[in-house]
C-alpha cells in the first residue's frame, strides 16, 4: 500500500497541480507542502495544525479527508509528532504599573467623550498611579480658642455698620459707614497700594456683611469651591490666574494641590493651606474666619 505521502504527490501530478497553485488555493506553505509529500511530518509544526493540512490538501484534490485522516493516524505514530509550542506561563504575582502619561492620556479622553465625573473623584482614584505619593486629605480647620476670641472681640453680623472697627484696615471705612450703598464704590475705586487695596475690600465685606474670597494660583492646582450650598465651580486653576467668590453664610472650597494656592478673604490674606500635592478641604464661615487669618500679612 502507497503511503499517504505518496498517494497525495500521485495524486497532485495527475490533476497536473504545481505546489505552487496548491499552495495559493490552500494557503499552506510550499516548504510544508513539500514536507508533506516527502513524508517529513516532523517538519511540520505538529499536532492539529498537521491535520488541517492534510484536510486541505484532501479537500483541494478531491480526496476523502475521513479515509485520508485514518490512514495518517496508523501511519504517523503520535510520538514522531512535534508538540504544539506551549506559551510562556504569566507569573499571576507580576505587578504591572501604569505610566503616568496613560493616566493624563485616560482622564483626557474621559472629559472629550462628555463622561461627567467630578474632578476631585477622577484625582482620588488616579492619585495612586501618579510618581508622587499622594497625600491624605486634610480638613483645615482654625482652633477653638481662635474661634472664640473672634466671635468674642468681633461685633455683631446683623450690626456690622454700628459696630467699632476691630483694626486699622478698617479706617477707610469710616466715612463711608452712614450709607450702604456706597460701600461697593469704595472698594472699587482704584487704588495705589496693596494695603489700601485690602482694607477697602475688608471694610465693604464687613459693612455689607459677604464673604469674599480669592484664590490665586501658584501652581497647576484643581479647586472646587461653593457658596452658600450652590452648584459648585470646578477648574484646573494655573499660575497666575485668580477665582473669586462671594457668600453671605459659608464657603467650602477643596484644594487638590493645597501649595500651589493663595487665599485672601474680605481682602486679607489667609495661612498657608498645606504641601504641595496635598487635599485639603475648607469651611469658611464668620466663626472660622478669624482663624484663617494669617496675622502677619496684610
Amino acid at each position: 500500500m502507497e503511503s499517504i505521502a505518496a498517494v497525495l504527490k500521485s495524486q497532485r501530478e495527475q490533476r497536473k497541480l504545481s505546489l505552487s497553485q496548491v499552495a495559493a488555493d490552500t494557503r499552506i506553505s510550499t516548504r510544508h507542502l513539500e514536507s508533506i509529500e516527502e513524508g517529513r511530518f516532523d517538519d511540520l509544526p505538529g499536532g492539529m495544525y498537521n491535520r488541517a493540512f492534510l484536510r486541505a490538501y484532501c479537500e483541494r484534490l478531491g480526496l476523502d479527508q475521513s479515509e485520508m485522516l485514518e490512514r495518517y493516524e496508523s501511519e504517523v505514530s503520535p510520538r514522531t509528532e512535534k508538540p504544539m509550542r506551549s506559551r510562556t506561563p504569566i507569573d499571576p504575582g507580576t505587578s504591572w504599573r501604569i505610566p503616568p502619561a496613560l493616566v493624563w492620556s485616560l482622564m483626557l479622553a474621559l472629559s472629550a467623550a462628555g463622561i461627567f465625573l467630578a474632578r476631585e473623584s477622577i484625582y482620588e482614584i488616579f492619585s495612586p498611579y501618579f510618581s508622587r505619593p499622594a497625600a491624605p486629605a486634610v480638613t483645615y480647620a482654625p482652633p477653638a480658642s481662635a474661634a472664640a476670641s473672634a466671635s468674642a472681640g468681633s461685633a455683631p453680623s446683623g450690626d456690622a455698620g454700628t459696630g467699632a472697627a476691630p483694626s486699622p484696615d478698617s479706617a477707610p471705612a469710616t466715612g463711608a459707614a452712614p450709607s450702604t450703598d456706597s460701600a461697593p464704590a469704595t472698594g472699587s475705586a482704584p487704588s495705589t497700594g496693596t494695603a489700601d487695596q485690602s482694607g477697602e475690600a475688608a471694610a465693604a465685606a464687613e459693612a455689607d456683611g459677604i464673604l469674599r474670597l480669592e484664590v490665586e494660583g501658584t501652581e497647576s492646582s484643581w479647586i472646587s469651591i461653593s457658596s452658600d450650598g450652590g452648584p459648585a465651580i470646578q477648574k484646573i486653576l494655573e499660575p497666575g490666574e485668580i477665582q473669586s467668590a462671594s457668600a453671605t453664610e459659608q464657603i467650602r472650597i477643596v484644594v487638590g494641590n493645597a501649595g500651589g494656592v493663595r487665599l485672601r478673604i474680605n481682602g486679607k490674606r489667609a495661612k498657608p493651606l498645606g504641601r504641595s500635592g496635598e487635599v485639603v478641604r475648607l469651611l469658611i464661615d464668620r466663626a472660622t474666619l478669624a482663624g484663617l487669618l494669617d496675622p502677619g500679612a496684610g
